[in-house]
């Protein structure tokens, strides 16, 4: 009978081994409710606001800018508190299937396999079948030696009322009754998981665009985008899907990609030619396995196309031949899962679906990588929260597939396994990562933006410079202008060798600037998801042309701009020196939660209750410090709020406002403001940390803020504020992109 059990895992396209992961499922069942026509239904389509206008793809990509955090992430989908309406030119709207996923055709397999679609089979369990509650089977753990090898796990529906009829120990289950699993089993236990952080740019917006002004972008500390790449076996082969040697010369492989939060599996070949090769030959090819099913991806398939020409040409044809011929014994195919913090999206449907109040402890109960909700028609409601996705996704899947065919190095988390600590090692690895992964996420967007989002995924928290537009530019505009080929992307010979020289920057073109920076301890960070508002898009192509246009008045743009950028370099002097000294950090960490934390900005002005508050490092001394910051960031908001009035763009709308100047009230608040390019969907809050109210998750300062955004939700009918859990991270090692120990 195992034999009979083993012959229908085997040609059943789906996961029998991999149980323990319930998102293996939800990622399998992307046909078993269609996406929202509302939205582009992945949560990836982050197009950057922050675009420079340098769109080199013939297409006017600049319409798709959205309003909240200052690049790529559009408030990273569209507004964090609607459904996404529409997005960028990522994501075809038709996403009602994906990678070939097809329930029908599953159906179709079982029944061929059966005399009949509910053929009664009989299965003969040789563990211990515990009945616990209706409509599910348990096993008990398994007996030595006694489960035949090849077998498989199935999960079956049995109604404990009525247990199904048994025979000399064996148990007759219908076929209807068995839920197969389709996410496959693992052919290959080498796996690779790297992982980079979102981003909140706190100061800079608009003028990072021009360099040599500086962002100051801190990388989120408990959200990140995990890439995943393993060998297991296929998803969803075809009996007319082409594989090894074609008729072309080239050799192909299949590849799949998993995106379980958004029940999608996108399904490709991956073809190369192997040998010699002219100059104009295509010498990496991706297409969709099942095209009449297939939805596509930019930020997906052109990092794979951009990344894996790269490794093909700096480890060389027979290397990368070889690596990815090592899934034969199985026929394997190359799996690429993805996985998002929670942070990304909005978590308010999850709290409210379980009766919790939006306060961050309860934001960090929730279990992760939890599924994108669903309206009552079971579409996809995609919202996110503005913290960089797109460019967190491009970075973790670039810097996994790097990692997986041994071409770079890079850190390791503290769970993930022997670090080298070879420090240029992985400060070489770093650089190939970030300047891959910008040419990639450039490409995908359709333009060239400033950069510090990819930056922030690379590196962690610092203060950024852009490089010069021509450095990816020109490279981007050969790729667009060569021929194609209808159903996929490809990239020529010689395409693959100017992508290797730019990347590795043999011509020394790439001047960005990366300086380390972070919160000085004592300070946090807490983000706000703001559900409600309206949808701003193209505000930096506003923003840009208003610029442009009042250039030859003077009086109004030398006066923002060059404010702001006065008020930036306040920021940064203060953040990065004056409250970075050791003095001043033991200040923060002995008297911030008791004297400052309990305190008001405005009674940080009258004297602290110490006999020695005129030496440095006391807590007069440090109130001082933290009122020129607030001060600076004051500033910086009132000349993007009247740029953005001047300019007919609400960068700061009034509605962000009210709550920012209410929230700068509140005991321990050192400022607030809307992040990155500004809009409706988001806020920062600086303030120093009271004391713990929740070991690691919470202190008196952030239940506070917590506490009068539930009272602003309450009274407000169509604006929710919600807490996200994102701290601030510092720069560096697991700050930045880093490989971990989480598994398929």
């Amino acid at each position: 009978m195992w034999g009979r059990i083993t012959q229908i895992a085997e040609q059943l396209d789906g996961n029998f081994g991999d149980d323990s992961n319930n998102d293996d499922r939800r990622a399998s069942s992307s046909n078993l409710s269609s996406p929202s026509s509302q939205q582009n239904g992945d949560g990836w389509d982050d197009t950057d606001d922050f675009d420079d206008e340098l769109d080199f793809d013939g297409t006017d990509n600049n319409d798709e800018v959205d309003a909240l955090d200052g690049e790529e992430d559009t408030d990273a989908i569209g507004t964090s508190g609607e459904t996404e309406g529409g997005g960028g030119d990522a994501w075809n709207d038709d996403d009602d299937a994906f990678g070939g996923l097809n329930e029908d055709s599953l159906d179709e397999d079982v029944g061929d396999l059966c005399t009949g679609q509910n053929d009664a089979i009989a299965i003969n369990l040789p563990n211990k079948v515990e009945f616990k509650t209706a409509l599910e089977v348990k096993e008990s753990e398994p007996a030595a030696s006694t489960t035949p090898s090849g077998s498989v796990t199935l999960d079956v529906n049995i109604d404990a009322a009525t247990p199904p009829p048994t025979t000399n120990g064996t148990i007759n289950i219908s076929t209807s009754d068995i839920n197969v699993a389709q996410s496959p089993v693992i052919s290959n236990p080498s796996t690779v998981t790297v992982s980079a952080p979102g981003k909140v740019l706190i100061a800079g917006g608009y003028l990072v665009l021009e360099s040599p002004n500086p962002g100051v972008v801190l990388a989120a500390k408990g959200c990140r985008f995990h890439t995943t790449v393993m060998f297991r076996q296929p998803f969803n082969i075809g009996v007319g899907d082409t594989l090894g040697l074609n008729a072309v010369g080239m050799e192909s492989i299949p590849l799949d990609v998993y995106s379980p939060q958004f029940d999608k599996v996108f399904s490709y070949r991956l073809s190369y030619l192997l040998g010699s090769q002219d100059d104009d030959d295509v010498a990496i090819r991706l297409q969709p396995r099942h095209p009449e099913t297939h939805t596509s991806n930019k930020f997906v398939e052109r990092s794979l196309l951009l990344a894996l020409s790269y490794i093909q040409q700096s480890i060389g044809l027979q290397e990368f031949h070889s690596k990815l011929r090592q899934q034969d014994d199985n026929g394997g195919a190359l799996a690429i899962k993805l996985r998002a913090d929670n942070d990304f999206y909005s978590q308010i449907t999850h709290l409210k679906q379980r009766g919790l109040d939006l306060t961050p402890k309860n934001i960090e109960s929730l279990e992760p990588f939890l599924p994108c909700p669903k309206d009552e028609m079971g579409n996809l409601v995609v919202n996110k929260t503005g913290l960089g996705s797109s460019a967190a996704l491009v970075t973790s899947l670039v810097g996994a597939l790097l990692s997986f065919f041994d071409v770079v190095s890079l850190p390791v988390t503290k769970d993930g396994g022997t670090n080298s600590n070879n420090k240029e090692l992985h400060e070489e690895g770093l650089r190939i990562a970030h300047n891959l992964s910008q040419i990639c996420h450039c490409h995908a967007q359709g333009k060239v933006g400033s950069g510090f989002d990819v930056s922030s995924a690379v590196y962690g928290s610092h203060i950024y410079t852009r490089f010069s537009e021509n450095v990816i530019n020109r490279f981007l505009e050969s790729v667009d202008a060569q021929k194609g080929f209808e159903g996929g992307l490809d990239l020529t010979g010689i395409l693959s060798q100017q992508l290797r020289e730019l990347v590795n920057d043999t011509t020394k073109e790439w001047d960005c600037a990366v300086t380390p920076i972070s919160l000085p301890q004592g300070l946090e960070l807490l983000m706000a998801d703001i559900c409600g508002g309206s949808e701003s898009p193209s505000m930096a192509k506003k923003i840009l042309e208003w610029k442009k246009n009042n250039r030859k008045v003077g009086f109004l743009d030398d006066y923002y701009w060059k404010d702001l950028k006065r008020c930036n370099n306040k920021i940064v002097s203060l953040i990065s020196n004056q409250l970075a000294s050791q003095t001043v950090l033991k200040g923060l960490q002995r008297d911030g939660p008791v004297i400052l934390a309990s305190r008001t900005a405005e009674q940080w002005k009258k004297p602290m209750p110490s006999s020695w508050h005129e030496f440095e490092g006391s807590s007069w001394d440090i109130a001082g410090k933290l009122l020129d910051l607030r001060m600076a960031f004051m500033e910086s908001r009132q000349n993007l709020k009247g740029m953005g009035k001047a300019a007919d763009v609400p960068v700061e709308p009034d509605e962000q406002t009210n709550l920012a100047n209410a929230t700068m009230k509140l005991p321990g608040v050192v400022a607030s403001g809307v992040p990155g390019a500004g809009g409706y969907d988001a806020l920062f809050v600086v303030y120093v940390k009271g004391t713990v109210t929740c070991v690691d998750k919470s202190d008196s300062v952030r239940d506070n803020i917590a506490n009068l955004w539930r009272d602003f939700s309450n009274q407000n009918d169509t604006t929710v504020v919600c807490p996200l859990s994102v701290k601030a991270a510092g720069f560096g090692g697991e700050n930045g992109l880093c490989a971990s120990a989480l598994r398929w």
